[in-house]
């Protein structure tokens, strides 16, 4: 028999705060020092977004909190301090190149493998500062498949599982991007493929104006259904959209409608991102083999082989 999603998915979550203090600033830490966002607030306000933004269906608790006092490593064995962070910052040095971080040590370094393996944790939420050098988000355990960049390889866990980096410097809209950008791979990967065509639910889902005149869905992360071009989420045009008729899938009736950007906020990063994901079809049951509650896929994704 098929699985079903449950009512509401409880995720928990290990997050890992690089953040380094300051011992000639009182001990303030990176954040304060450059006067950037408190990644605590933008946590708490991000879970609270999607569980809106779900109707409730997605549930995360932050079951462990680790502000680390160090910066992370990169891939060939480079690590920042406060002092050449700082030069860096100040631009009287470059930033250092290759920028990626090493996430094999950070595995290493917190367990996560053994913690994802024994049901202690489902993600880790990796904060970090501009060129911290984390993918927004990544995908890891065995048959870990690409999630708005390739997989770590060489995880060896029976679960997959995300890890998501953000960043301090930003806001939530850009924390609800890195989200956005993972519905699009996993969902991808469910269907099989992500086209500007009408052949399945998820390519419907995502057209937009410029793709398909006169038959915008919901667009993507990038592009709302009147879009332009990237990012233009406050484009005043008014363009034909089946936006609500996605409100009831899989009952879908054919509707359309005019819209513009006062739909998504006018062109405000967070408003059009939670606009977006509120339209993710999250009703029961499944049209032909998809589920049709797309939370499912992209949160609980362990649990269904096309997720998987």
């Amino acid at each position: 028999m098929a699985v079903k999603p449950a009512a509401k998915v409880q995720l928990r979550v290990l997050v890992i705060n690089f953040d380094p203090p300051f011992r000639s600033k009182e001990g303030r830490r990176l954040h304060e020092v450059c006067g950037w966002n408190d990644p605590r607030r933008l946590t708490n306000e991000y879970i609270a977004d999607l569980a809106d933004c779900s109707a409730g269906y997605v549930q995360y608790e932050v079951v462990e909190w680790q502000d680390v006092n160090y910066y992370p490593l990169k891939q060939d064995g480079f690590r920042y301090t406060n002092r050449s962070y700082m030069l860096c910052r100040e631009g009287r040095t470059e930033w250092h190149q290759p920028d990626g971080v090493d996430y094999h040590t950070i595995r290493r370094q917190f367990g996560i493998a053994e913690r994802v393996e024994h049901g202690e944790i489902d993600e880790v939420w990796l904060w970090g500062f501009p060129y911290a050098g984390f993918w927004e988000s990544t995908m890891a355990g065995r048959g870990a498949y690409f999630c708005n960049s390739p997989p770590v390889e060489g995880v060896n866990t029976a679960r997959i599982f995300v890890l998501m980096g953000f960043n301090y410097e930003r806001s939530v809209g850009q924390m609800l991007e890195c989200f956005g950008h993972r519905v699009e791979s996993i969902m991808r990967h469910v269907y099989g493929s992500w086209e500007q065509k009408e052949t399945h639910a998820w390519n419907r889902f995502t057209l937009y104006d410029r793709v398909a005149p006169g038959r915008a869905g919901c667009g993507n992360v990038h592009f709302a259904p009147n879009s332009e071009r990237d990012y233009d989420w406050g484009n005043r045009r008014p363009v034909w959209s089946t936006c609500d008729d996605w409100l009831n899938y899989p009952h879908l009736a054919g509707q359309r409608r005019q819209v513009t950007c006062e739909e998504w906020g006018g062109g405000d990063i967070r408003a059009h991102h939670r606009w977006w994901l509120k339209h993710l079809p999250r009703s029961p049951g499944r049209t032909r083999g998809k589920l049709n509650n797309w939370w499912a896929y992209v949160t609980d994704f362990n649990r269904f082989p096309e997720s998987r």
